[in-house]
């Protein structure tokens, strides 16, 4: 039987990590806040974008096509302005702690079923991916970046979209912010490419100003780094609202754990009055019999 003073401990004990993980959950809930405006806002435009994107990308592949067949040219390295590699890569956006609940664990399965399955290279961002990417023992080219969980490293990034602007095509995979207890893992291309499984993009017919090449340069080089920008952000976000979900669930757990403690508290409390009192009790009835 637990005394007095272990369950005081223990209410003591709990009562601190329950400040501490309510702590932890404001902090998470300031950072979604921060963070999803400028996400959600911009979630749209980046869409349209990328969409935008696909389309030039392939109207200057027809074209290219098309001039290497008039002309007789067998080199496709001219289908794009930045020398690449021709390999497919898949990147990992992960975190470095733990507390996101399940999003980082289901983002990291999604990741490692889709580089077994398409035999692609990999770049993992983030400690817990790449502990689980390991575990997953593949046989698998990759490379790992750190990354910071709470603040965009422009420096890292710059390191990152240098690395991977070396492949032709390049799929992001990530937690994505539904609402605040909903978040998913998704798989999206910033390589100006379809996803494997939507297959081919429509032709829709643009006219280009000044031209089309100069429109893909500037797609290549600029709209690119904006892609990957914007599948970080939405990545922190989906991991500060999951860390508050989670930690609100546990804080909650613990305060049921609390209730359990306190009344074994009051327990024994009451247990201590009655000892004093049965005590009492038989001090007068021996001393009545003295007297």
């Amino acid at each position: 039987m637990a005394t007095k003073k272990e369950v005081t401990e223990e209410f003591d004990r709990i009562s601190t990590l329950k400040d501490v993980l309510e702590t932890y959950e404001e902090i998470a809930a300031q950072r979604m806040q921060n963070t999803r405006s400028s996400v959600i806002a911009g979630r749209l435009f980046i869409s349209e974008l990328n969409y935008i994107f696909q389309q030039v990308k392939s109207s200057h592949r027809d074209e290219m096509l098309r001039k290497m067949k008039t002309r007789h040219i067998k080199d496709p390295s001219k289908l794009t302005f930045i020398e690449r590699n021709g390999k497919t890569l898949y990147v990992l956006l992960s975190s470095n702690s733990g507390l996101y609940g399940d999003i980082i664990k289901t983002t990291s399965e999604l990741f490692i079923n889709l580089v077994k399955k398409e035999k692609a290279d990999a770049v993992i961002i983030g400690r817990v991916g790449l502990e689980l990417f390991k575990n997953a023992n593949l046989l698998i080219t990759y490379n790992y970046f750190d990354f910071p969980d709470n603040k965009v490293d422009n420096q890292v990034l710059k390191k990152i979209i240098s690395y991977i602007l070396q492949y032709e095509r390049i799929f992001i995979v990530y937690g994505r912010f539904e609402n605040i207890i909903s978040q998913k893992p998704i798989v999206t291309s910033i390589s100006g490419d379809p996803l494997p499984r939507e297959g081919t993009v429509s032709n829709v017919k643009y006219f280009f100003e000044p031209s089309l090449d100069k429109i893909m340069k500037f797609f290549e080089a600029q709209i690119f780094a904006s892609l990957f920008d914007q599948t970080v952000f939405e990545s922190q976000l989906a991991k500060f609202a999951s860390r508050m979900t989670s930690l609100e669930l546990r804080v909650e757990n613990i305060k049921d754990i609390l209730k359990d403690v306190a009344l074994e508290k009051e327990k024994i409390r009451h247990r201590i009055i009655n000892k004093k009192q049965l005590e009492t009790f038989s001090s007068m009835a021996l001393w009545n019999q003295n007297g």
